[in-house]
């Protein structure tokens, strides 16, 4: 037998195995419980995230996964696996057993309801208390990752403490700063509920040299006490010391046919405006998200708008530019691939938060078909200007006096509008098409920072102007038993 041939049986049987697991698992569950597969096929053609920042990829792409879940009244779950052939990751055994196929994890876990509270855990990826696709405190963006979520909620209140594992570095070579290898998080909301209308508090504690800390986690006091009374000692100093500490707050109304809200997070805010404004003016770091939807007999439109001001999410602490601290799951975005060259990994995917990260202005149009079912478009016009999630102060070697948006000679500009239709077809069958289609003026290229950190920044080039194009189809099975 040739080796390709070996290589595509190798994974085909991998693949089919564990197809048959799934089926299996349903057959012995048929007197137990009510679950539901999914297997779907899609090929698609074209530009991705990973074109718009990197050369040399790869146009032709196939994708499988396989999903098994249960839903019940007070349990869930959901596990799931992909398998694709687009060669964006260094996998050893891409070539020499799985024909040019490497697996992920897609998002698995369990959910517990216990009347009024849900414990949810898993490798998965949880949504922020807004419903938006420019949400600033947990990405819009489905990257799942480890993760434990404790939630409350009643007609009046609503709270939720919610850890992601961000850096779990395997190879001490990648960073040899343990403070690099090992990065967690935690979320926390206090909300009060009135009415059709929801305010909370919204905070985030970065931390460093662990994945996991149990104070932040199980304290409910915010976490700028938990740092601040730590560090100084009641007598002994306790927990990890430095963490970047953010914060804001959410305002948002529901009905049946409605849906708005509004956000704002801080990072850092210069009081010297109103303390010394002779002085030096540090730089604001704050982002801001507001918009909704509305149902109609036509339809569903939804409009969103986002920012950022420049250095936001990025690291920083006051005794210099320390690379871990970026509100980012990785403290870079450089990796090596199957060559040997560096990828980047696209920062839409890199930040925690806000998936556009800092120095930039979003607008988002979007709407769902009642006739006919399954289409659904949107249009994104985006604005970016310079920006680091792993390097404070981008090239500055200290930050630059005063708040900076979109002031850099020259701004990148994206629009590219999307329009997906799924079709539900006879035997539990749907298939979807899917077209991307817009244009990138002075897209941004990676370039070495000149400063003592030395790690890179993305700059928008003037006249680097490239087309956007991608087409996707595919086709999903699914049955329940």
């Amino acid at each position: 037998m040739a080796k390709k041939e070996r290589r595509v049986e190798g994974f085909l049987s991998s693949f089919l195995s564990i197809t048959y697991l799934l089926v299996f698992l349903l057959s012995v569950s048929v007197s137990l419980f009510s679950a539901t597969a999914e297997l779907s096929a899609n090929y698609g053609f074209g530009d991705t995230l990973f074109s718009i920042y990197n050369e040399d990829i790869v146009n032709n792409r196939f994708s499988l996964s396989a999903e098994l879940s249960y839903k019940a009244e007070e349990f869930e779950f959901l596990a799931s696996l992909d398998a694709a052939n687009d060669r964006l990751y260094n996998d050893s055994f891409v070539d020499s057993y799985y024909g040019g196929f490497y697996f992920s994890m897609g998002s698995s876990g369990i959910s517990v309801n216990l009347g009024n509270a849900n414990i949810t855990f898993g490798k998965m990826h949880l949504s922020d208390v807004v419903d938006s696709p420019y949400s600033l405190f947990l990405s819009s963006m489905a990257f799942p990752r480890n993760t434990l979520r404790f939630s409350y909620e009643d007609s009046n209140f609503l709270y939720t403490t919610h850890w992601t594992e961000l850096t779990n570095l395997l190879d001490s070579s990648t960073a040899t700063d343990l403070r690099e290898r090992y990065r967690g998080m935690n979320y926390k909301v206090y909300a009060t509920k009135f009415g059709n209308f929801r305010f909370g508090y919204q905070e985030a504690d970065i931390y460093v040299g662990t994945t996991f800390d149990l104070e932040y986690f199980a304290n409910p006091i915010p976490g700028f006490f938990i740092q601040y009374v730590n560090d100084n000692g009641r007598p002994y100093s306790e927990g990890l010391g430095e963490a970047n500490y953010v914060a804001g707050f959410f305002l948002d109304y529901s009905d049946n046919d409605k849906y708005a809200y509004a956000q704002i997070l801080v990072d850092d805010i210069n009081a010297n405006r109103f303390l010394h404004p002779e002085s030096y003016q540090n730089p604001d770091k704050i982002a801001w998200s507001a918009g909704g939807k509305l149902d109609t007999p036509f339809g569903t439109f939804a409009l969103y708008h986002a920012g950022a001001t420049k250095y936001t999410f990025q690291p920083s602490a006051e005794s210099g530019n320390q690379q871990f601290y970026g509100y980012t799951y990785y403290s870079n975005f450089l990796y090596k691939q199957v060559d040997g060259k560096d990828m980047i990994f696209p920062l839409e995917m890199l930040y925690a938060g806000y998936k556009y990260g800092e120095n930039n202005v979003a607008f988002r149009f979007e709407y769902e078909s009642t006739a006919p079912k399954g289409l659904f478009a949107n249009v994104e016009y985006v604005v970016l200007g310079e920006r680091s999630p792993i390097n404070a102060w981008n090239d500055s070697k200290s930050s630059v006096s005063g708040t900076h948006l979109l002031d850099d000679p020259v701004l990148e500009h994206r629009l590219i509008g999307n329009v997906t239709y799924l079709f539900t077809l006879p035997l539990n069958l749907s298939f979807n098409i899917s077209t991307d289609l817009g244009y990138i003026w002075n897209k941004s290229v990676l370039t070495q920072a000149d400063d003592g950190v030395k790690k890179p920044f993305l700059k928008p080039q003037l006249g680097n102007n490239v087309p956007y194009f991608s087409l996707t189809t595919g086709l999903n099975f699914s049955f329940s038993f």
